[in-house]
């Protein structure tokens, strides 16, 4: 059964990625009981995958590996939930992504969702259909992390077909949109935090 995959059978990155994968549906739904709220279930899943992808290598023989994940994800959202409540208010990645998320453009644009990053980067209206901060953060994000956001935000496409697309493992992709979050999270932090100028 793969939750009871041991340590010896995860030797390579490659091995724990086709052992976790599986328990994606499961941790979203404890991410759902935990958060309430369909994105932040979506985001906890995310980091819990790239932290685990990070520590794989302390996965502990003889112990189950969905309760491993679940214990991560639980900490994670502890974690989380303080920093959340000692943060300042100001412009957050959750605000970003609600931005990004609102799916009327896709009435009149159906073509995003087949459109490549550098398509979706150049195409004169949906750029301008942005806030101006968010259009100088995707400029100043490195590519490797912009295009898997846009793919997977914009494009709307899985971990799997970005995967396929730029021929890296999945856990790439999920590391990638992470950082491209955290990038998001810290240049709005410094955004915020710098002065205006009159």
């Amino acid at each position: 059964m793969i939750s009871d995959i041991r340590h010896e059978a995860c030797d390579t990155q490659s091995d724990f990625e086709r052992a976790a994968i599986p328990l994606m549906n499961y941790l979203y739904g404890k991410a759902i009981k935990l958060t309430r709220n369909q994105n932040d279930a979506e985001d906890l899943v995310q980091d819990t995958y790239t932290l685990g992808l990070r520590k794989w290598h302390l996965y502990q023989p003889g112990t189950n590996l969905k309760a491993w994940l679940t214990r991560l994800q639980f900490n994670l959202y502890i974690s989380q939930y303080r920093r959340r409540t000692k943060r300042p208010d100001g412009a957050t990645i959750n605000g970003i992504e609600e931005t990004v998320h609102d799916r009327a453009h896709y009435d009149v644009r159906p073509d995003l969702l087949e459109a490549s990053p550098e398509q979706i980067l150049h195409d004169p209206a949906f750029m301008d259909s942005l806030p101006a901060e968010l259009r100088r953060g995707l400029g100043e994000m490195d590519h490797r992390y912009r295009d898997v956001l846009l793919m997977n935000v914009v494009a709307e496409k899985s971990y799997k077909d970005i995967a396929g697309v730029l021929s890296v493992p999945v856990g790439t992709v999920m590391s990638r949109l992470s950082r491209a979050k955290s990038f998001l999270r810290d240049y709005f932090g410094a955004y915020d935090a710098a002065p205006s100028q009159s």
